[in-house]
Formats: C-alpha cells, structure tokens, sequence
C-alpha cells in the first residue's frame, strides 16, 4: 500500500458523495464538476487498494469498505474543523488566553468577568483551566494565575493576591455553630477533609479534639458543595469559596481560626503582547490586588 497519505480534496469529495449519497450533489457542494469527484474517489480507492462505493440506480452506496472507511474519514475531518475552531482566537485582536486553576475559576474569577464585559464588550475571552501550567507559551496561553512564581527568561511573574483558609458551612449549620466559641464549634458539626490533607487544618491536632470526619474528597469545588449541602464544616482557599459566600450558599464560621494559604502569583510574557487585550487583563487583574479583593 502507498504510504502517503491521500490528498485532502480526496477525502473531502469522498465524504460529500457518501454523505449524499451521489456523484452529482457532492459535486454541486464542493463546486467541482461530476468528472472531478469521481476522479478523485478514484484515487482514493488505489489509494486503499478496495472499492469504496456501488453504483444503485442514479445514486452510489457506500460498500462494506467504504463504510467502515467513512467512519475514520469522517472523525479525520471533524478533528482538522475543531483544530481550526480551537485556534480561531489567534486571529481576534480582541482575545485573550487566560489560564488559571479551575477551581480559582469557578470560585473567584467567573463572577467577576461581567465587570470586564461591561468595560469591553468586543473582547474575547479564552479561559484555560488548568492546575500545573508552568510556562507561557505565545500560541497557547497570555497569562496566568498560579499558586508559585513561574521564573522564565521571557515571563515576568508578580505576586498577586494574599489567599487563606477559612472554615465554612451551610447556612442551616451555621445558624446552629452561631454561639458555639472555639474550639468547642468543631465538636458540633462533621468535617469535611481533603483527601490530600487530611489534618483538615494545622492547628487542630494542638487542641486534642474528637472531632468528626464527615466526609472526605480530592476535588476543592466538591468540597464547597458539600459544605452548601449541609455536609458540615469546610476548610478552603478564601478564593475558591469567594462567590459562595457572596450568594449566601456557604456561610464563613467566624470562630475558627483561619491560616496562610500561598499567595496567587500573576504571570505574562515579558515580550510584546499578543493582542492589545492582554494589556488590558492584565491591569484589569492587577487593579484587583491593589483593592484587596
């Protein structure tokens, strides 16, 4: 079997006749004439050394072959159309490539955007939520929110906003801890732990309390929904519960001794923006930090 791959234009007229299941509509889609599809069909069936089509009536049908070959054919090009679409904000002079942790995201970032929209309403926004992204790359990301310095030659990383842990609830668990001092609080609700610290929170083997595990989960956003389903009582970045507590969902429990949490480091690359909206995001978050928020 040859071992190039077959023109595209091949793959485009196969796909059109076997989608509609004729020689002459697929040739008055693509604009090509009748003698120009099944040229290439052609090709292609030397190409795959097996008959891709049967002629029925004035129509074509595809054969056993050709319909298991439609399926890789068509998932090829579906993947080449995303590709286009992913990339597509490389070419708007108003976009701009966000990444940030998910969670951050969800908690914090998400119900600030409207006032960026309200202030730009052309611009475009491409959030990119990933934990560990460690580098800015010019093709795929402008700027980042991290929880470290990212030290590169072509990045300048500034530290951005102070984070801690705080402990929240339910608003229905809340109203019942509300006159409970510290540390008798932490008796009268579960906790909810995370699977990756499970001392739930620095202080609390120091006191030698039997406290009660409620529940224990990986993911800080599931946490949060545990703690506004009354699950008990949450430690979490101030960050990711930020837009629960303003919406009432969760309630901060005031008695509980909150700690440091690694602050947010804000990162772009030091070479000139891809777009003039990068600036723009960029003091926009900045204007942030300098209010404390």
């Amino acid at each position: 079997m040859d071992k190039r791959l077959p023109p595209l234009q091949s793959l485009l007229a196969f796909e059109a006749a076997a989608r509609l299941g004729g020689i002459s509509r697929a040739a008055v889609e693509l604009s090509l004439t009748q003698s120009a599809i099944t040229h290439q069909i052609q090709n292609l069936e030397a190409w795959v050394g097996q008959q891709l089509f049967s002629r029925v009536g004035r129509g074509v049908k595809l054969t056993a072959a050709g319909a298991l070959f439609g399926d890789t054919v068509r998932a090829t090009l579906k993947t080449l159309r995303d590709g286009r679409e992913r990339i597509e904000p490389y070419r708007n002079q108003d976009s701009v490539l966000l990444a940030c942790p998910p969670d951050f995201a969800s908690g914090w970032l998400m119900s600030r955007l409207r006032l960026l929209r309200a202030r730009h309403p052309a611009m475009e926004l491409w959030l990119i939520t990933q934990d560990e992204l460690r580098e800015i790359d010019r093709i795929d990301v402008d700027l980042i929110i991290s929880t470290q310095e990212l030290k590169s030659p072509d990045m300048d990383s500034m530290p951005w906003m102070e984070d801690e842990a705080v402990a929240v609830c339910g608003p229905v668990t809340a109203r019942q801890l509300l006159d409970l001092p510290f540390p008798d609080v932490l008796l009268s609700a579960p906790l909810i732990i995370d699977e990756h610290y499970s001392e739930w929170a620095p202080w609390l083997d120091t006191h030698h309390l039997m406290t009660r595990r409620g529940i224990t989960l990986e993911d800080s956003r599931l946490r949060l929904q545990a703690a506004e389903d009354e699950l008990g009582i949450a430690m979490s970045s101030r960050h990711v519960v930020d837009s629960a507590v303003r919406c009432g969902r969760v309630v901060v429990v005031p008695q509980i001794p909150t700690f440091p949490l690694p602050c947010k480091w804000l990162s772009k690359s030091i070479l000139k923006p891809r777009t003039p909206s990068v600036e723009i995001v960029f003091e926009w978050l900045r204007g942030f930090a300098s209010k404390g928020q």
